[in-house]
C-alpha cells in the first residue's frame, strides 16, 4: 500500500512540474525545446541567486551555439581581464544581414546629402534598434538576472509576440556593465551567504559588502558618468558599440534603496533644452506599457520623481541627446539577495528580476509594435540636427591648439562621440568670434590647424550640449529652486 501512494505521489508531481522549456517569469510556456534554459547551464532558476560571471559568459555560449537569433560580440576586457560584451538578438544574426542593417542605421544616422526617396526606402525596411544595459553598478545586480531571463526568452519563445519582436527589432543586451564590480558583488554575497540562505535584517554583513564595494569599476570609478569622458574600457568599448548599430531606444537598468518601488520615465525637472520634446513623447508611450504590465501584476512604482535628465553623461541623457529615446529603470535592491524593508516585507532577488525582466520585456514588445514610427522620428531628429544651427548665432566652435595637448584631447574626445571635427588648412580671421568667457565679438585670428566644430551636424545637439559655455534651464525651475534654496529644502538635480 505505501509503494502504491508514493507511485501516485510520483506520477502527480510529474504532472504538476513545470514544463522543461519555460523560466520561471514565463506566462506562454511556448518554447523551443532544444533551446538551453538559464537552469539547464547555471545549475539555478533564475533569481535564486546571483550569478558570477564565468557562469554568464557559459550560458551566452550555450545560448549562441543553439540558437541563430543569438549573437555573442566580445567588444573588449576590464582592467580585470573580463569580457565586455553585447548580445545581438535578432530573426537570424548572419554576418550579412547584420552588416546591411548596420549600413542602413548609418545613412539614417547621418542622412546629409541622401534624397529623400532613398531614406523613405531605408525607413520602410529598417528594423528599430533597441539597447538594453544592466548593472552598471557592480551591486545593483537583479539586472544581469533579469537579462539573462530576457535573453533566454528572446532565443528560446515561440510565442506571438516573441516573433513580433523578432520580426521588427534588433535588440542589443548588455548583461553586465561593470564586470568587475558585479563580480566582487557576487563574491561578497556567496562568502557571507549562510546554510539557511540570506539573512533578511538590513544590519547583515551581506548586505553591506566588503570594502571598497561593488558600486564602482576596478579603479574606484562611477561608469554612469563617463558615456561623454570615456576614460574607462567598459565606458568606451559601450559607446563605440553604440556608434556603430545608432539604436533607436536605449534603457539602462540600475536599482535604487531596497524602501522604494520602481521607477521609470518621464523623469523630473530639469529636462536639458537640447533634449527633443518627441523624446518626451516617447517617454509616454513606454510609460504606457511598463505601467499595463505592472498593473497586470498589481506592482507599485512611480514616474516624474528622484530622476532628471540634465547632465549629458548618464546612460539614459547621453542616447536621448543623439536621438534615441533614453530611459533609466530603477529597482528597489534587494542587496544582498532578501532584505527586510521598514513596512515588514521581504525584498527578494527573485521579485526584483521579476520587475525588471517584466519592463525589459515591455520596452522591446512596445519597440516591435511602434517600430516604423520610432525609426521615422529618430531620422527626423538627425535631419533637424544637422539643420538647426544655421543661422543661430553660435553656429561653430574654434579650438585653438595648446602646447599641452589639451586641445587635441579634447578633439580626439568629441571624435569618440561620433562629432565631426575638422582642421583649418590656413589662417583665418574672423570679425566677430566670441571667447569663452566673453560676450562681446571681436576680430580674431585662428592658426592653421585649429579644429573647428560645425554644430550643424547629425550629433549637433550633443557637441553644443558639450560645447556651449552654459547650459540654459527654464525660468520657471530657477525661480523654485532658489525659493528650495531660500527655505533650506534640497534642489533637484540628481547629482551633477
Amino acid at each position: 500500500m505505501l509503494r502504491v501512494h508514493l507511485l501516485s505521489l510520483l506520477v502527480f508531481l510529474s504532472l504538476v512540474a513545470p514544463a522543461e522549456g519555460q523560466h520561471r517569469y514565463s506566462t506562454s510556456g511556448e518554447y523551443d525545446p532544444t533551446v538551453p534554459t538559464p537552469r539547464s547551464v547555471l545549475g539555478y532558476e533564475v533569481g535564486a541567486r546571483f550569478t558570477p560571471h564565468h557562469l554568464l559568459m557559459r550560458y551566452l555560449d550555450r545560448l549562441a551555439a543553439a540558437s541563430e537569433r543569438i549573437r555573442v560580440d566580445t567588444l573588449g576586457h576590464t582592467f580585470e581581464g573580463r569580457e565586455i560584451v553585447v548580445v545581438v538578438v535578432s530573426r537570424e544574426t548572419s554576418d550579412a544581414r547584420l552588416s546591411a542593417i548596420r549600413a542602413d542605421a548609418a545613412r539614417l544616422a547621418d542622412p546629409r546629402g541622401a534624397p529623400q526617396t532613398e531614406l523613405d526606402a531605408v525607413v520602410a525596411r529598417h528594423p528599430a534598434i533597441a539597447w538594453l544595459g544592466f548593472t552598471v553598478h557592480g551591486g545593483e545586480a537583479s539586472g544581469m538576472e533579469a537579462a539573462i531571463a530576457l535573453l533566454y526568452q528572446l532565443a528560446a519563445g515561440t510565442d506571438a509576440e516573441t516573433q513580433m519582436v523578432l520580426d521588427s527589432v534588433v535588440v542589443l543586451i548588455n548583461p553586465v556593465q561593470n564586470p568587475d564590480g558585479h563580480e566582487r558583488h557576487t563574491q561578497d554575497v556567496m562568502r557571507a551567504r549562510g546554510a539557511f540562505g540570506v539573512p533578511t535584517s538590513p544590519s547583515a554583513a551581506i548586505h553591506r559588502g566588503n570594502w571598497p564595494g561593488s558600486r564602482t569599476s576596478h579603479y574606484q570609478f562611477d561608469l554612469n558618468r563617463d558615456w561623454f569622458v570615456q576614460s574607462h574600457p567598459e565606458s568606451r568599448a559601450r559607446v563605440g558599440t553604440f556608434l556603430d548599430w545608432w539604436p533607436h531606444v536605449a534603457v539602462d537598468l540600475h536599482e535604487m534603496g531596497s524602501n522604494a518601488t520602481y521607477f521609470f520615465p518621464p523623469p523630473m525637472a530639469p529636462i536639458h533644452q537640447h533634449i527633443d520634446p518627441n523624446i518626451a513623447e516617447w517617454w509616454d508611450i513606454y510609460a504606457e506599457a511598463n505601467a499595463a504590465a505592472f498593473d497586470a501584476h498589481g506592482w507599485s512604482f512611480f514616474r516624474r520623481e528622484n530622476y532628471d535628465e540634465f547632465y549629458p553623461g548618464y546612460a539614459d541623457s547621453w542616447p536621448a541627446f543623439i536621438g534615441a529615446v533614453g530611459m533609466t529603470y530603477e529597482q528597489a535592491s534587494s542587496r544582498g539577495g532578501a532584505i527586510r524593508r521598514s513596512d515588514g516585507t521581504v525584498l527578494t532577488l527573485r521579485e526584483a528580476t521579476h520587475h525588471h525582466y517584466t519592463t525589459a520585456l515591455a520596452t522591446v514588445v512596445t519597440t516591435a509594435r511602434h517600430a516604423r514610427s520610432r525609426v521615422r522620428d529618430y531620422l527626423t531628429f538627425r535631419q533637424a540636427a544637422a539643420a538647426e544651427s544655421e543661422g543661430r548665432s553660435l553656429r561653430t566652435v574654434v579650438i585653438e591648439r595648446d602646447t599641452q595637448g589639451r586641445a587635441d584631447s579634447l578633439a580626439r574626445r568629441l571624435l569618440d562621440n561620433g562629432i565631426d571635427v575638422g582642421r583649418l588648412r590656413d589662417e583665418v580671421t574672423s570679425r566677430d568670434a566670441v571667447a569663452y568667457g566673453s560676450a562681446s565679438p571681436q576680430r580674431t585670428r585662428f592658426a592653421p590647424g585649429s579644429y573647428v566644430v560645425d554644430l550643424a551636424q547629425p550629433q549637433g545637439r550633443l557637441a553644443r550640449t558639450l560645447l556651449e559655455p552654459d547650459a540654459q534651464l527654464d525660468s520657471s525651475f530657477i525661480r523654485d529652486e532658489l525659493e528650495r534654496r531660500r527655505t533650506g529644502q534640497s534642489d533637484r538635480f540628481y547629482d551633477v
